[in-house]
C-alpha cells in the first residue's frame, strides 16, 4: 500500500526545515520513501500606484508556491502521522493521500 503526502509553502525555509525534519523522523522508523520535488509555482501581480491618471507608475509583487511529493511505500501507524501533522509549521499545507 502505497500513501503520498503534498507539502506545500510559500516560505522555502521552513519547507526545506520540515522536509528535514520527515526525512529524519522516517529514517529512525526505517521506513522507505522518496521525495518529488514539484516546480515553483508563480504568481505576479501588478497594481496601479495613482488612483487616476498615471497609468505608467505600476508596481509588481511576485508570489512563489513551493512544493514536494513524499511517497512511502509501507504502511504507517495512525500516531506516527498526528505527530508529523502536529508538528508542522504554520506557514505549511500538508495533503494526505491513500494511493
Amino acid at each position: 500500500m502505497k500513501y503520498q503526502i503534498k507539502i506545500k509553502s510559500l516560505n522555502k525555509q521552513s519547507i526545506l526545515i520540515y522536509q528535514k525534519f520527515l526525512v529524519n523522523i522516517f529514517n529512525k522508523t526505517n521506513i522507505k520513501y522518496s521525495i518529488f520535488n514539484l516546480p515553483i509555482e508563480k504568481k505576479r501581480v501588478t497594481l496601479l500606484k495613482s488612483t487616476h491618471v498615471n497609468k505608467s507608475a505600476r508596481e509588481q509583487f511576485e508570489l512563489k508556491k513551493f512544493s514536494y511529493i513524499l511517497q512511502m511505500n509501507e504502511k504507517i501507524n495512525v500516531y506516527l502521522l498526528k505527530f508529523l501533522f502536529l508538528n508542522k509549521p504554520k506557514s505549511v499545507s500538508i495533503c494526505f493521500k491513500n494511493l
